[in-house]
């Protein structure tokens, strides 16, 4: 069954959102996608609700990982705990959920 980790993130006060999104690119991207526990990863912009409205949050990370403990052990390496680091620089907040794909 394929499992999905999701990321809610809302940038810090300041942060240019180009930066970000360049950082993700030069990156985060390379990084979590070489990392055997990920299958697949991609961030998403979040624009607008669907009644036109402002998001909460300001970008959405979506993660197909191997299972949930392959992709903790992978958080736990010098690699992603760096890229953690770089990370928090520019999220002033973010909400992680996983769960598994009905199918």
């Amino acid at each position: 069954m394929p499992y999905r980790v999701f990321f809610l993130n809302k940038l810090r006060e300041g942060v240019d959102p180009a930066d970000y999104e360049s950082w993700i690119r030069r990156t985060d991207y390379p990084v979590a996608r070489a990392n055997p526990a990920i299958q697949r990863y991609e961030v998403t912009r979040l624009e607008s609700t669907l009644d036109d409205g402002s998001p909460s949050y300001d970008y959405l990370e979506v993660l197909e990982v191997v299972g949930i403990e392959e992709y903790r052990q992978a958080l736990d390496t010098p690699e992603f705990k760096q890229l953690l680091g770089e990370w928090s620089e520019f999220i002033a907040s973010s909400e992680a959920v996983h769960g598994g794909v009905i199918e």
